[in-house]
């Protein structure tokens, strides 16, 4: 059911609606929908937020109204045991935005990221936008760490499109799709059940229908008390799942993700570069599906600290020349020209705070 939240919802339709999904942790929703809130977002446009609380042993309603200063907030509360899939799905079909942006609780949104992933998703036809996390234990602490993704850019690039697996990559705590294209696509699959492979069957089958997945490297949120869970449980959880996605989807592309080992076991140095061993193993078999070539490595490497150094990169990149760039400029603009163009041949990384 859908409980209603103070103030009543306003007549302009927002561009942008954001689906928070919450199973039984008000402060961290809270915490959220604060960060959402309309001073907080450094944006004139018009957007809402949708909260789903996914079967909570207690409400999470009280007080969010409050937290979310003045932007149209709606909670939809779901009876049961809870199921993630089925959670965004209830809160995108409450949504109103042209466009869907999905967060965990367990996320905040940075004073940049609503115009962030309106500004990507205007810059495209169609287009999945993939925003990455930073991981912190505290509210005000400094400190973070990448996460498991930044191996993958690490290695390949921060321009998805170099990538032949980067369907793979978008992880449903944030991202964002235009409405319509969610909705074509039949949204997240609620066969998936417990931890995981809901994101990568949504990300296939938007690949799938010709829908690139794009990342933006400044669409990123904040995580918090991110543990990454390694017990029996979880691990069959996400087992069951891959079987699941396995049997929905015998194309040779989908079966490919076999090769993905998640929780590698032994004797081995770290398990997080044997998960990227894996994954390169993944995206070199996408490639042979498809006879495609292994990406050019860089003939030279360009930085841009100045507009100037923009405008030079520019100038080159339709030559077609195998370039890697490390981009130190916030507004260079790069990233989303690049993606945009599918410039292929472009290795791109920021080093930006």
């Amino acid at each position: 059911m859908t409980e209603p939240a103070e103030p009543a919802e306003p007549a302009e339709v927002p561009e942008l609606s954001v689906v928070v999904i919450v199973r039984d942790d008000p402060t961290a929703v809270r915490r959220l929908v604060a960060s959402l809130g309309r001073g907080r977002q450094d944006t004139d446009a018009p957007y809402e937020v949708v909260v789903v609380d996914d079967g909570s042993a207690a409400p999470v309603a009280p007080g969010l109204a409050a937290a979310a200063d003045d932007v149209p907030l709606v909670v939809v509360r779901r009876d049961g045991t809870g199921n993630r899939s089925a959670a965004r799905s209830a809160g995108a079909a409450r949504a109103r935005g042209r466009y869907l942006a999905f967060l965990d609780a367990d996320q905040e949104a940075p004073a940049h990221w609503v115009a962030e992933h309106l500004r990507w998703q205007r810059a495209f036809p169609a287009a999945v936008v993939v925003g990455h996390r930073r991981h912190r234990t505290t509210p005000d602490s400094p400190l973070w760490r990448p996460e498991v993704r930044t191996r993958v850019t690490a290695e390949y690039s921060e321009n998805y499109r170099r990538i032949a697996a980067a369907w793979y990559l978008p992880f449903s705590c944030n991202l964002s799709v235009p409405a319509a294209v969610y909705d074509e696509l039949g949204g997240y699959s609620d066969e998936f059940t417990g931890w995981g492979f809901e994101d990568h069957d949504f990300g296939y089958r938007a690949w799938a229908a010709g829908v690139p997945t794009v990342h933006n490297p400044h669409g990123w949120s904040w995580d918090f008390q991110h543990v990454v869970r390694t017990d029996a449980a979880r691990v069959a959880e996400w087992e069951a799942n891959r079987r699941t996605f396995l049997s929905r989807h015998p194309k040779p592309h989908a079966q490919a993700v076999a090769l993905i080992d998640n929780y590698p076991t032994g004797e081995r140095s770290s398990p997080g570069q044997e998960w990227l061993d894996s994954f390169r193993r993944f995206d070199d078999e996408l490639r042979r599906i498809d006879s495609l070539p292994a990406p050019e490595p860089p003939v030279r490497t360009l930085t841009v600290l100045s507009p100037a150094d923009a405008d030079h990169v520019r100038r080159l990149l339709p030559a077609g020349e195998p370039l890697r760039i490390v981009d130190g400029l916030r507004d260079s603009g790069l990233a989303l020209e690049i993606q945009r163009d599918a410039l292929t041949h472009i290795e791109y990384h920021t080093v930006i705070p």
